[in-house]
């Protein structure tokens, strides 16, 4: 079997996204590493070429460059850099697997990615720190992406466990945690571009889970909730503390007046699901008043 033949088979062997992807970020660097050195003998600077696969901060070079929103994420700016980016992929990345198909693998990578670039140029061009820079930032790497990829899987599985070097045992949701606070806490200490992609890819890996899984608000939990508050609350009370409690028997007029007192159940199912459906501004003023004495 010739070279490429054998790469071929090894780039598709299981269908695997963490296997393709790992593949091609690597792929990517070498190829750059090759570039690199052709350049270097011609006297050229191989990061002018880079530039135009490289994510700007400046919205008018992204305008020129649209293409960049992704070249940038396969992409790094050395060898430890891809290293450490396709570690977590690949460890990480085989969980997900596991749970989740080929095309929500690439929907939280990409789209992690793309949260990153989203993140840092808003940064960008709207926070005094970074707007005072005269000149264009390039970001590139696969941070971002592979960040949502790691958050993700600890927003689906957070109590699943997994070796740190091999050495340390720890949860995914605590592994995620530090991760994020670290981008925090070191944030004013450099490679703030980074760090930016990373939050921006957390975030959507974190909320695309949680969409997968409900979404963030459950309305059908909240009306539950809502029925039940409205419900009225029944309790066991023996017989002699009952004749006890038993007021004078009122006569049928007063015995209705308290009936038409309190709303039916039946009516306040039907106006919680007009809540449900339209919102509680779609409410008549009538419909209002049957609510709050219910909720007396």
């Amino acid at each position: 079997m010739q070279w490429w033949e054998r790469l071929k088979y090894e780039f598709n062997k299981g269908n695997s996204p963490v296997r393709k992807l790992i593949f091609i970020n690597t792929g990517v660097f070498v190829l750059t590493l090759v570039l690199g050195f052709v350049a270097h003998l011609y006297k050229s600077n191989l990061n002018d070429l880079l530039r135009y696969l490289e994510l700007p901060s400046w919205g008018g070079e992204l305008l020129k460059r649209p293409w960049t929103l992704i070249t940038y994420m396969f992409l790094h700016a050395g060898f430890w850099h891809l290293l450490f980016n396709m570690l977590f992929l690949y460890f990480i990345g085989r969980i997900l697997e596991d749970f989740q198909s080929t095309q929500r693998f690439y929907t939280i990578y990409f789209g992690g990615g793309l949260a990153g670039a989203l993140f840092y140029l808003l940064a960008y061009n709207l926070f005094p720190v970074f707007t005072s820079i005269p000149e264009p930032v390039y970001m590139l790497g696969a941070s971002g992406a592979v960040t949502a990829i790691v958050i993700a899987t600890a927003t689906l599985v957070p109590q699943y466990e997994v070796y740190l070097y091999g050495i340390f045992r720890v949860k995914l949701v605590w592994l995620a945690i530090v991760i994020v606070l670290m981008d925090i806490a070191l944030f004013p200490s450099g490679n703030e571009g980074g760090r930016l992609a990373h939050l921006g890819g957390a975030a959507f890996g974190f909320l695309y889970i949680r969409y997968l899984k409900g979404g963030l608000f459950d309305s059908r939990l909240a009306m539950s909730k809502l029925r039940n508050l409205f419900r009225p609350k029944y309790q066991v009370i023996d017989e002699k503390e009952l004749l006890k409690r038993r007021p004078n028997k009122p006569g049928r007029a007063a015995s209705e007046r308290v009936g038409r007192s309190k709303p039916e159940q039946d009516e306040i199912d039907s106006i919680l699901d007009k809540i449900n459906q339209s919102g509680y501004s779609s409410l008549t003023s009538e419909e209002k008043e049957i609510l709050f004495k219910a909720s007396e």
